[in-house]
């Protein structure tokens, strides 16, 4: 429970965000968009109703957030309440892979989107103590050119700019195919900028360019611009790129974020940013080694009187029948046993023995404790008496044996040693998500191909768009190879 303040149509506007994956909004959307969560026709503002779409954690989300450090984030409190953590730990920076926009009284932030495989080998270089490499702006899907525009600022650290360029090809003379547009510009945005060039600026001259039509998807962009010869002629010499508006730029001149204690701090570069987050989140990891090393030795121990207690009432070297609680807890003061508390819910590193606890101790093994109870001696006293046999003491001897050498292993591990793999996991979770990626593009390309050979039906996705004259354009047959047109170089400013 987080104790949102914000209003209802804020919580969904906030989860639609986290769900959204088309180009220019998130690199790792951490909730799977089951349903219309927006497109980059209108930017995300297509969504659907939120009581019309469904989500649930991605693919990528315990990969991200570790259910290993469920147990270290430390929960605020809101009237009584016990509600959302102060912050959560991610494997790597997350406000670097999908980025950041925002206003604040007195202060507004902006940082761009980068590739996740670059922010994981810049922390892997922190972890082994080596320089971190310059990244560069990444958007996912994003098929333009991103371009780092050197010697704008001055000084170092007032960050630096990037140049945006979309996608042009040059059909034939009268011809150009766009299918790309610079970052955060879209489509529906940018054929309201074609319908202009469509209209003569005076009277008595002839529109820049005589027709357009669309063939885009959810998740691509495709104009085919037609113009008089001579107006290509004078795109190119202009600049098609500055012609036709396929230009934008990024800048990570106004990166503010708050810092590991809690106040407003200007970055000057994305791999500042790393530099802070690495080294409060490698303590995080010396906290979950801490706390793994703790629960084992104390499942040692808890096995260990469990052994003992089953062969003192076997031998006959405690008597617990017929007898008055107390003076049994006496007597296993004496003889050396541990009170302890009762097992905690725990999760894929729980066993069997652990659950037997949880329904010896009289509650499902479902149930969760309470918080602070006391210790004592019920996980001996309320062992069935089944378990007084030699089977279960061969059981709970393999299990601390096991225990044992878990606990050597964790404490030969080093914390860099569990961030680096966590970093693996989380790369592999990632290629399994950009293969799955890849092959829905590809059928969604081969009905495209279907349409064009007419073998689609009628009114396929492929051909959504309309002609400038309100005529429906139809799904053109495969277009010549055009020319690309490469972006201006970025210059120095």
């Amino acid at each position: 429970h987080s104790a949102y303040h914000h209003g209802e149509q804020s919580l969904a506007s906030t989860i639609v965000g986290l769900a959204q994956d088309f180009v220019g909004s998130n690199n790792v959307n951490l909730l799977y968009p089951s349903g219309q969560f927006g497109t980059r026709l209108q930017g995300g503002k297509d969504s659907a109703s939120p009581r019309y779409i469904y989500t649930r954690l991605g693919p990528m989300a315990r990969s991200m957030f570790r259910e290993e450090d469920d147990r270290l984030l430390e929960y605020l409190d809101e009237d009584g309440q016990s509600i959302e953590p102060e912050w959560y730990l991610p494997v790597l920076p997350l406000v670097l892979l999908n980025g950041a926009d925002g206003i604040g009284t007195g202060w507004s932030t902006s940082i761009p989107n980068y590739n996740p495989r670059d922010v994981a080998e810049n922390v892997r270089r922190y972890i082994r103590g080596q320089e971190m490499q310059p990244m560069v702006p990444w958007y996912k899907g994003f098929d333009g050119q991103i371009q780092r525009v050197v010697g704008r600022n001055a000084a170092a650290d007032k960050g630096e700019s990037f140049s945006v360029s979309g996608a042009v090809n040059i059909i034939d003379e009268r011809t150009i195919e766009i299918v790309e547009l610079p970052l955060r510009k879209w489509t529906q945005d940018y054929k309201e900028f074609l319908e202009g060039l469509m209209k003569p600026v005076k009277k008595d001259q002839a529109p820049f360019i005589t027709d357009y039509k669309e063939y885009h998807t959810d998740s691509t962009v495709h104009f085919i611009v037609t113009m008089p010869e001579q107006n290509l002629e004078l795109a190119q010499q202009q600049g098609i790129h500055k012609t036709f508006k396929l230009l934008g730029t990024i800048s990570t001149t106004n990166m503010h974020l708050f810092d590991s204690d809690g106040l407003i701090r200007r970055y000057s570069s994305p791999e500042e940013i790393v530099q802070e987050f690495c080294g409060k989140r490698l303590e995080f990891y010396q906290r979950r080694k801490d706390a793994m090393l703790a629960d084992e030795e104390e499942q040692m121990r808890r096995l260990d009187n469990k052994v003992r207690f089953i062969l003192m009432v076997v031998e006959g070297e405690l008597v617990i029948s017929n007898r008055k609680k107390a003076d049994i807890e006496q007597d296993l003061d004496a003889l050396g046993f541990d009170r302890l508390k009762k097992s905690a819910k725990r999760g894929k590193g729980s066993s069997q023995n652990d659950e037997d606890d949880d329904l010896e101790e009289g509650g499902s093994s479902k149930s969760k404790q309470p918080a602070g109870q006391k210790v004592s001696y019920d996980y001996l006293l309320s062992m069935p008496l089944w378990s007084l046999s030699l089977e279960k003491v061969q059981e709970l001897q393999n299990e601390y044996e096991g225990k044992r050498d878990c606990v050597a292993k964790i404490k030969g591990t080093d914390p860099k040693d569990m961030w680096l793999s966590d970093i693996d996991h989380l790369e592999e979770t990632l290629e399994v998500c950009e293969v799955e990626e890849a092959k829905l593009k590809a059928e969604l390309e081969e009905q495209q191909e279907r349409a064009r050979t007419g073998k689609a039906a009628k009114g396929g996705r492929g051909a959504k768009g309309k002609a400038a004259k309100g005529k429906a354009a139809a799904v053109p047959k495969k277009m010549p190879a055009g020319v690309a047109v490469a972006p201006p170089a970025a210059e120095v400013k």
